[in-house]
């Protein structure tokens, strides 16, 4: 197969908002932003990009718009959720069709499938779409892990040749890469934990910080890569109250108001979201001038 999109820095963009609605100036500058720093792909209308909270009309205007802006520069994968196999295929079938590079789906949340639901799921989605797959697993999002054998059935489809993992369970890639094909890379969904990850035999970050660090994130890659976890190491001590503090709330809140901060778009958010609190505001504003950024 070619090589896989999945791996190194992985951007989970925001969705920058104006008056309700997508604001095309504003998404062209978080875009070229990203590419200017060497980013290897963008995630479009994940849960960091309020992907669940946009109507249908909106989300593929969203996917149009960043397709043009990236003009092939940078990989363009979109979010797909939905608790529904039926209307996730639908919406695969029309990606398949958007110019994008790839799609990330997450594991069906609320209703709680078996795995046995979620291995007939993603085969349904691999086989209604020719586009690369990755899988999303978030428990804290979903109520939903994905067991080991489940990873490894769905790893047989040759276009599922990824996963991002945001759970807890850093020993998963330890567990499963020497069990997996050569070509299929997992990665950390989480910014925290991306060195013990690594160390693990993971091969990459699907990062939120890098929506306003995207330099400093990229580097970090860049020291795992090349195995020198010590640099890494410091470098990811001098990141963390910065994780800390866009955490403080739920995501993509304080990264939002951070992108406001340094101009970038407006911390605008769809609801049930609000935007942040002021002592989460004051907390980022300190770190960010500590950091140097503003």
């Amino acid at each position: 197969m070619e090589k896989n999109i999945y791996e190194g820095l992985i951007t989970a963009l925001i969705t920058p908002f104006k008056n309700g609605k997508i604001d095309k100036t504003a998404l062209a500058k978080l875009i070229e932003f990203q590419i200017s720093a060497g980013v290897k792909g963008i995630v479009i209308g994940g849960s960091t990009g309020e992907g669940t909270s946009l109507q249908d009309e909106d989300y593929y205007n969203l996917i149009k718009l960043s397709t043009q802006v990236a003009d092939k520069k940078i990989n363009i994968i979109a979010g797909l959720s939905s608790v529904s196999t039926e209307y996730a295929v639908n919406k695969a079938k029309i990606l398949n069709q958007s110019g994008i590079n790839g799609i990330m789906c997450t594991v069906p949340h609320y209703i709680r499938p078996e795995q046995e639901g979620i291995v007939n799921h993603f085969q349904l989605l691999h086989d209604n779409t020719d586009l690369p797959l990755i899988l999303y697993i978030h428990f804290g999002r979903t109520g939903i892990d994905l067991a080991d054998n489940t990873i490894l059935k769905l790893a047989e489809c040759k276009r599922i040749v990824a996963i991002k993992d945001a759970g807890a369970d850093i020993m998963r890639p330890l567990r499963l890469s020497r069990k997996l094909p050569s070509y299929f890379t997992m990665m950390s969904g989480n910014d925290e934990n991306c060195i013990a990850y690594s160390s693990h035999g993971g091969k990459g970050c699907i990062s939120v910080i890098s929506n306003i660090l995207p330099n400093e994130c990229q580097q970090l890659q860049n020291y795992l890569k090349g195995g020198n976890y010590l640099e890494a190491l410091k470098l990811q001590q001098t990141l963390f109250p910065i994780y800390e503090a866009m955490f403080a709330e739920s995501n993509p809140i304080g990264i939002k108001y951070a992108a406001q901060l340094l101009d970038l778009c407006s911390e605008e958010i769809k609801l049930p979201l609000t935007t942040a609190r002021l002592k989460t505001k004051e907390l980022i504003k300190k770190i960010l001038i500590e950091f140097g950024k503003i």
